[in-house]
């Protein structure tokens, strides 16, 4: 799909707003209702737009420790990386995962109620994997940037 500069205004008001209506994405992006309900259904097809969600505040919901999870393997087969990324992907207190390249295998990030949730996560996926050879874990104490935004790099 090649993309002109309405449908990046567009990507970029739902975005910062997924609830607005269609008349109100018309007026912030400089087009009509029809234009805009014609755009996001062609982004949407194209994969462009894949979810519209509201984010919610982990720490209102009783998940305030946020932690930055970095896991070393011993090896590196795709049973192997499928398996444990299947474990992860039942684990709710994980929020994202990912298979990174360097010295480090996975990087996942949580949202925990207390240390006893954390520790209990820790002993199921990690000290229990023969396969983990090192976790290390991170706790944010603080915020300077959190966004879902992806800017574009480019149109076309």
């Amino acid at each position: 799909m090649t993309m002109d500069a309405l449908d990046l205004r567009i990507v970029a008001a739902l975005q910062a707003d997924g609830s607005l209506t269609k008349a109100e994405l018309a007026e912030a992006v400089g087009s009509t209702p029809s234009t805009c309900l014609r755009r996001v259904a062609e982004l949407r097809r194209a994969g462009v737009l894949i979810n519209c969600v509201y984010l919610a505040d982990p720490a209102k919901l009783g998940r305030g420790i946020r932690a930055i999870i970095t896991v070393t393997t011993r090896n590196h087969t795709k049973d192997l990386r499928t398996s444990f990324s299947s474990r992860i992907s039942e684990e709710p207190a994980i929020t994202q995962a990912y298979g990174v390249t360097g010295e480090l295998d996975a990087v996942l990030i949580g949202h925990f109620t207390d240390m006893e949730e954390y520790q209990g996560l820790c002993d199921r996926l990690f000290d229990s994997d023969p396969d983990v050879v090192r976790y290390t874990t991170l706790f944010a104490v603080e915020t300077y940037k959190e966004t879902t935004a992806v800017e574009p790099s480019a149109i076309g």
